[in-house]
């Protein structure tokens, strides 16, 4: 994937230090990541529900469900790196699947009640990302859930390095939640501001 695209080059690169491990989803911190799931789960009921998790790293959002019983329909996790994707499918997880998938080139890849992205969104262009949460949410039978870095954390820009990710316009995320539904439900609250996330239901 020489030619990749600037929003997955950091993850290739992880790939390529890494392998397909935790290590090359750039998350921080296994608790920081699970905590991010659990707010889905404290916003959303996903028992009988097809979930499609875009960049789904090595299938830990499955995993996580899986632990705590949730009876999800089908899981079907898909990712731009056929490494973590094969990581993913050696752990042999309960009614899941995963693909190999760059969505922002196959946008009507799409399916699921409810289509997720946790850290999806962090290395890309804002505008590009808002484009991807439009076409999930007209994909979805009952909605979405994301999660981004805010710019309403309170905190100094200068002095954090966030590369490869960005903080997003949080403000302008609500209000472009609201042209989509008026059954929007947000948080910021779980990680002192730094992350935010939104819930878009049908």
């Amino acid at each position: 994937m020489s030619n990749a695209p600037d929003y997955l080059k950091p993850y290739q690169e992880a790939v390529e230090a890494h392998g397909g491990t935790f290590d090359a989803t750039l998350w921080r911190s296994k608790e920081g990541q699970a905590l991010r799931f659990k707010v889905f789960c404290d916003f959303i009921d996903f028992n009988d529900c097809s979930i499609l998790d875009v960049g789904c790293g090595i299938g830990d959002f499955a995993d996580y469900l899986v632990k705590r019983d949730v009876s999800f329909s089908t899981f079907h996790g898909v990712d731009a790196m056929e490494a973590m994707v094969k990581t993913a499918m050696n752990r042999n997880l309960a009614k899941s699947t995963f693909t190999t998938a760059d969505v922002l080139r196959t946008p009507n890849f799409f399916r699921g009640d409810w289509i997720t992205f946790s850290g999806t969104l962090n290395a890309m262009d804002e505008t590009a990302a808002m484009k991807l949460i439009d076409d999930a949410f007209d994909a979805s039978s009952k909605g979405v859930a994301f999660n981004f870095l805010s710019n309403q954390s309170g905190r100094e820009p200068k002095s954090e390095d966030l590369s490869p990710a960005a903080r997003f316009n949080t403000t302008a995320w609500v209000e472009h939640a609201f042209t989509l539904t008026p059954n929007v439900d947000f948080t910021q609250s779980y990680l002192h501001g730094h992350d935010a996330t939104i819930v878009l239901r049908k």
